[in-house]
């Protein structure tokens, strides 16, 4: 049986994946669904940098061989974390949503709607049940900052990749997507207008356009 990961985004939990899980099951996958750090009972810590929720996932698969990852905007960013570090690992990807860091001083911010710290810190405390205030601040923070690395690493990622955009209602810039699609080998983009969260706003539409690129053998 093959293994798929699915990654929440920040704020959110595996709880998020759970009306997918039949479908996936069907597909012949063995379902893994871990907690990012800072939320629910994993491990908190600050600040909480980018890497750190990489290296928590890459300890999590140690054991398993070739990976199929899922993931929301901060699940999205780290599986794609993942696959810069150790392309061997990943036989697919699906990025929805993903967040597109600036690979340098002069390149672009990776939302078009900026949230102001006091804004972040109030969406922390409400969901401060949930996760640490603070996880939000961190993470977005550091995606402002350039990622070189990342992006190199993205060149070697050969799994076929599907990126997820949820067009205008989101407030990521949509247009960065293009970007990464360039930059890896076999990605596509796919935009299904329903914002941030698509798989919580369209679950439907969502499940048959991943559904269809996971049981894609000629990808």
């Amino acid at each position: 049986m093959k293994d798929l990961v699915c990654l929440h985004a920040g704020t959110s939990g595996p709880a998020t994946w759970d009306r997918f899980v039949p479908a996936f099951e069907e597909l012949g996958y063995r379902v893994h669904r871990p907690t990012l750090l800072g939320h629910g009972s994993a491990p908190r810590r600050r600040p909480y940098r980018l890497d750190d929720f990489r290296d928590q996932v890459l300890d999590e698969l140690d054991g398993l061989d070739r990976v199929t990852f899922v993931g929301n905007s901060l699940g999205a960013f780290v599986a794609s974390a993942v696959a810069a570090a150790e392309p061997a690992k990943v036989e697919r990807l699906v990025l929805e949503e993903l967040p597109v860091p600036p690979r340098d001083a002069q390149d672009g911010d990776p939302g078009v709607r900026a949230i102001p710290t006091l804004g972040l810190l109030a969406a922390g405390w409400l969901s401060r049940r949930r996760c640490d205030p603070w996880l939000l601040r961190d993470v977005i923070a550091d995606l402002r900052r350039p990622q070189p690395a990342w992006w190199a690493g993205l060149s070697a990622v050969q799994a076929p990749t599907l990126l997820l955009a949820g067009g205008p209602q989101s407030h990521l810039d949509q247009t960065r997507f293009g970007l990464v699609a360039k930059t890896m080998p076999t990605a596509t983009v796919t935009t299904i207008e329903a914002g941030h969260r698509i798989h919580s706003k369209a679950p439907d539409r969502w499940l048959d356009v991943v559904r269809g690129f996971l049981a894609f053998k000629g990808a």
